[in-house]
């Protein structure tokens, strides 16, 4: 009887045992393309969607489906093309539908993509209420996937991404996470994303720079994003996506010759999809190198191609402010008058565009010019040119303002901690309750410097003042950074 016992016993604890080792001794779960399916794949990177699209006319397996949905998600956010969207929004509703085979993970991962690509879209299309919904569908199908196979490396990619847009949502919006049954992490995201990017997956090269993607322009480091994108040119110099994100995060960074030189060896590749914004971007940096013919010319070429909306008041306005600061006062009145009415305000680009042109007075040309140098990284010129402004030349308390605010920022940029905390207090007594992004700013960058202190007390003040100025040009941008920052704060405790 103890015999048949200690069988039994022995039985059972063999079970359990197989229970928890069988997941560590089963193969890794993979996401591979076979070779003509990773040639289109890496077409799509390129940016050459057309060529893409013709090896694969008509897809059949999901991996062939990610890389169209992938190659259709990217056509629309770079172009804004209004006359494919209709097209692709039914490609993408009938990739949706395909539910034949979602015991395995490879499917659950095209409906997590195709769910966070679209909500992108829908988003970029001014759909807010669809992109949501996409979200919260694509978060769902991650943790599903995470939980039902988690050794599928490939979901990490997504999860990641979702982990870091999720987590530095600020903490007085987590009702809405609540409500949406969502929750991420910004650490847990960066983990996931460098498990992939870090290694020979796949899905590599396109986890690095959605790595820089997140840290530039979610996380407000594009110094670390510029960095991701330069190391992978290196293996990559030709890559057309990398050379465009790597222009927009060098822009970012104030690395404004830095991001000619992408601009220009982007130029020079082989046909692909079209950059027409490439062409904006042109126009800013030529703006703040003070080549106001060059700007002129990139934004018109910018303005005369680009099938969408976005950006185009604000480059009829940047037009006209390049024939100001160049000194043709009357070009620069036409281009003004129709900036008023061309375009939309969805961008918080086009929004100031839309502020200055109700604005009374014109811009201060001298200061302007030192903001525009300053944007590009050209700070040696910026500083000699607000050294030589004269007490008489600022006539206006905005003038003044501006004044304090543009030699914090060239202070801060040059490191000099304890000069640019001086001028941005300034900023902040001589700004008082005036409806300009002078003072909010600066209660932003005393916060930034205050973390750097390691000053937590004080970082959370500043942030916290940021959030009280009402209605000026920039609040959604300092709003979200201040939020995110205090989001930041309030969960490392």
């Amino acid at each position: 009887m103890n015999n048949i016992l200690f069988r039994s016993y022995l039985k059972k604890a063999f079970l359990i045992v197989c229970l928890f080792l069988c997941p560590v001794l089963l193969p890794a779960q993979e996401w591979t393309f076979d070779g003509p399916t990773q040639k289109a794949y890496n077409l799509v990177l390129n940016l050459q969607i057309a060529e893409a699209q013709a090896l694969i006319e008509q897809p059949e397996t999901v991996h062939e489906h990610y890389v169209m949905a992938l190659a259709e998600a990217l056509e629309l956010l770079i172009t804004e093309d209004g006359a494919r969207y209709s097209e692709y929004e039914d490609r993408f509703e009938a990739r949706l539908d395909r539910k034949t085979r979602l015991n395995t993970p490879e499917d659950l991962f095209l409906q997590a993509e195709i769910g966070l690509q679209w909500a992108f879209v829908h988003l970029k299309f001014g759909h807010e209420f669809d992109a949501a919904l996409n979200l919260r569908q694509a978060y769902r199908t991650t943790q599903e996937v995470k939980k039902r196979f988690p050794k599928f490396r490939a979901i990490n990619k997504t999860a990641g991404l979702l982990d870091v847009i999720i987590g530095s949502v600020p903490e007085k919006y987590d009702w809405v996470l609540g409500l949406l049954n969502m929750e991420g992490s910004v650490t847990l995201g960066l983990e996931a994303l460098e498990s992939i990017r870090q290694s020979d997956h796949t899905l590599a090269f396109e986890a690095d720079l959605l790595y820089a993607l997140t840290q530039g322009f979610v996380l407000q480091q594009p110094e670390t994003g510029l960095a991701t994108v330069t190391e992978r040119l290196r293996d990559n110099p030709a890559n057309r996506l990398a050379l465009f994100l790597g222009a927009s995060l060098a822009i970012k960074n104030s690395a404004s010759a830095e991001a000619l030189k992408l601009l220009n060896t982007l130029e020079a590749q082989p046909a692909g999809l079209p950059l027409e914004y490439a062409h904006y971007l042109k126009g800013e940096v030529y703006l703040h190198r003070g080549e106001y013919l060059n700007s002129i010319s990139s934004f018109r070429w910018f303005i005369n191609h680009y099938k969408g909306q976005n950006y185009v008041k604000d480059a009829h306005y940047k037009i006209g402010l390049c024939y100001w600061l160049n000194g043709n006062t009357s070009d620069a009145q036409v281009l003004f008058r129709q900036a008023r009415v061309m375009g939309k305000e969805s961008s918080e680009a086009d929004r100031y565009a839309a502020r200055s042109l109700a604005e009374t007075e014109l811009p201060h040309v001298k200061l302007t010019k030192a903001r525009y140098f300053t944007d590009g990284g050209y700070l040696a010129e910026a500083s000699v040119l607000l050294a030589a402004i004269t007490p008489a030349e600022l006539p206006t308390k905005r003038d003044a303002v501006e004044f304090a605010y543009r030699n914090a920022r060239v202070s801060h940029k040059l490191q000099d901690v304890k000069k640019a905390s001086e001028y941005y207090q300034e900023t902040i007594r001589l700004n008082g309750t005036e409806q300009w992004y002078f003072a909010p700013n600066a209660c932003l960058q005393l916060g930034y410097l205050a973390l750097e202190g390691n000053d937590r007390q004080a970082a959370t003040l500043h942030f916290k003042k940021a959030l009280e100025y009402k209605k000026h040009e920039y609040k959604n941008s300092i709003d979200s950074k201040a939020k995110s920052a205090l989001a930041q704060l309030n969960k490392r405790r």
